[in-house]
């Protein structure tokens, strides 16, 4: 799932592998400098960990930052992160 600023992707959590990070954030260096980039990566972070983060979660999580990501300011970025994950929960799951 993807929108302008953000890709969100989705890959099945490995219950052989509890030790693994659930999260990651990508910010590649098209995006611009290693400070631009580091920023952005701290704010997506804190955004996750303080309104976005279900402990329950069974899946892992890659959020993937596009250039326009930069000029949102936290409440926007904030935004487009929960749009992102609430169209992943209203998307129907398949069955195993």
């Amino acid at each position: 799932m993807s929108n302008r600023h953000l890709a969100l992707n989705f890959l099945p959590h490995d219950p052989a592998r509890p030790d693994l990070a659930t999260v990651a954030f990508l910010t590649p260096k098209r995006l611009g400098g290693a400070a631009q980039r580091n920023r952005l990566r701290r704010r997506m972070r804190e955004i996750y960990r303080r309104y976005l983060a279900q402990p329950a979660e069974r899946v892992y999580l890659v959020w993937v930052a596009r250039p326009p990501a930069l000029e949102l300011d936290f409440s926007e970025l904030k935004n487009c992160m929960a749009e992102l994950l609430k169209k992943r929960s209203s998307t129907p799951k398949k069955s195993a």
